[in-house]
């Protein structure tokens, strides 16, 4: 087919589009979770690609057909949900040809926004625009600015935009604009959040809301503004997010080291499964080399260097949350327990990366509690919620993989290096969490950190 014509009889300006035929893409075709589709155009050289909002499981997804798969060995859910993904198809795919020959009689200036408002008119009349003119940034963000980001990441920052929109729902008719997103639209939002948050304090029944996910909400679209649609000059000033404070003490959130005792009670438990034998070696190992869930995944496929000091030998690896180096010291104890985890063979390393890059580590922090739990580790833990509730449980209840990172922060503390190091050793982006847990070490740790630092340095005080 030969190629249309579009001409702007004021600039004498032409310009040729070729009918090409909308197709439809995975995000994530290797994934086992449902993940999303993408529309995606060439028009005029260019590439354009917009989230449909639509999900299906890849195995039931018929790239070839470009529809959702419907058959009988699926479940009713299945095929209920596949069949709207269908018919939004459909729809897309008429919107499209609308789409097309509106630019072909019409001499259009922005390609992608008339696309836009083609492909999105249903969100236009039965919501907002706002929202999804949000949602497009994030699935931009995704996509082009951090598309290394992890799938349960992505699945977290949706769900964090949607309170957003519960916000707007709010608003009176003429604040639902793209100007709601400065300064003092951002501003509202942190109040309405904030009455969210102390009303839910009084409303025991329903699910609590602290200041943690209070930040998170907002920092989010904070971060929207600033690295979309301030970088692509949509016309929208920079923005800034001021955390509200949390009211609690470190120790009180509920991270705490594991006891000396404790470690050990772990390391001899017996009466575990063979794959819980597996897993406890993962949790010493962690507890050995202090790094996060997805950074030891790291550890036993091998993706890090080993670099000699002049004294000891260091695991060298780049972090995957904040892609920060950490700095492993290569102790015999580290070796001994990284032999023990390559020879497990019912714990595989792949599909234990796999899992910290997508739905997270759920199935290992289970394991952690029932060895715990046949540990007998039964110390009574205190926390305060979120809500400014305390909170009183057995550690095998709440213990998690993070408690092994904390434990080896506190050790090494304890050992007397300085914040600064430890910072390097983990790959936190700084040391400010490093010195709350040092502010938790009583005054007689404190005193062993200095002598164990004088013995070090080989220096007398004075």
């Amino acid at each position: 087919m030969s190629p249309l014509l579009s001409i702007d009889m004021n600039k004498k300006q032409q310009s040729f589009y070729k009918r090409n035929k909308v197709r439809f893409y995975l995000r994530n075709p290797k994934s086992t979770s449902p993940c999303m589709i993408y529309l995606v155009v060439h028009i005029g050289g260019k590439q354009y690609r917009l989230s449909t909002h639509l999900r299906v499981y890849p195995n039931q997804w018929n790239q070839e057909k470009q529809l959702a798969v419907i058959s009988n060995v699926q479940s009713k859910l299945d095929n209920h949900n596949n069949e709207i993904v269908n018919e939004q198809i459909n729809k897309l795919r008429h919107y499209y040809s609308e789409f097309f020959e509106y630019i072909c009689n019409n001499y259009v200036t922005d390609v992608f926004e008339t696309l836009k408002r083609f492909i999105y008119r249903d969100v236009a009349k039965n919501k907002f625009v706002l929202v999804y003119v949000l949602a497009e940034a994030l699935e931009y963000y995704h996509n082009y600015v951090k598309p290394s980001i992890k799938e349960s990441t992505i699945r977290q920052n949706e769900s964090l935009l949607s309170e957003f929109g519960r916000f707007v729902d709010t608003l009176p008719e003429n604040d639902k604009t793209i100007q709601i997103l400065s300064q003092n639209g951002l501003n509202r939002y942190k109040e309405y959040l904030i009455n969210k948050m102390n009303s839910r304090k009084t409303e025991g029944n329903k699910r609590r809301f602290g200041v943690g996910q209070l930040n998170r909400c907002g920092a989010i679209i904070a971060m929207l503004i600033n690295k979309v649609f301030v970088v692509r000059d949509d016309d929208i000033n920079p923005v800034v997010w001021i955390k509200v404070d949390d009211p609690r003490r470190e120790d009180q959130k509920g991270y705490f080291p594991l006891l000396d005792n404790e470690v050990t009670a772990i390391e001899n438990c017996l009466g575990l499964t063979d794959v819980e034998k597996e897993y406890r070696d993962l949790f010493l190992l962690q507890i050995e080399c202090g790094q996060r869930v997805s950074d030891l995944a790291k550890i036993l496929t091998g993706k890090y260097k080993v670099k000699n000091g002049q004294k000891f030998e260091y695991i060298v690896l780049s972090t995957m949350k904040e892609n920060i180096k950490a700095y492993i010291p290569l102790t015999t104890k580290m070796r001994m327990m990284m032999d023990r985890v390559k020879s497990h063979k019912l714990v595989n390393p792949i599909e234990f990366e796999k899992k910290t890059k997508g739905k997270g580590n759920g199935t290992y922090n289970e394991a952690i509690r029932r060895i715990a739990r046949k540990a007998g580790l039964n110390r009574v833990i205190v926390r305060i919620d979120a809500s400014q509730k305390e909170v009183r449980k057995p550690l095998y209840e709440i213990i998690s993989s993070h408690y092994a990172r904390c434990t080896f922060i506190t050790n090494m503390i304890k050992n007397g290096e300085n914040p600064e190091e430890v910072r390097r050793m983990t790959g936190h982006a700084s040391d400010e969490m490093i010195r709350t847990v040092y502010a938790q070490i009583t005054d007689e740790e404190v005193i062993r950190n200095l002598e164990t630092r004088r013995e070090r340095n080989r220096r007398e005080f004075r």
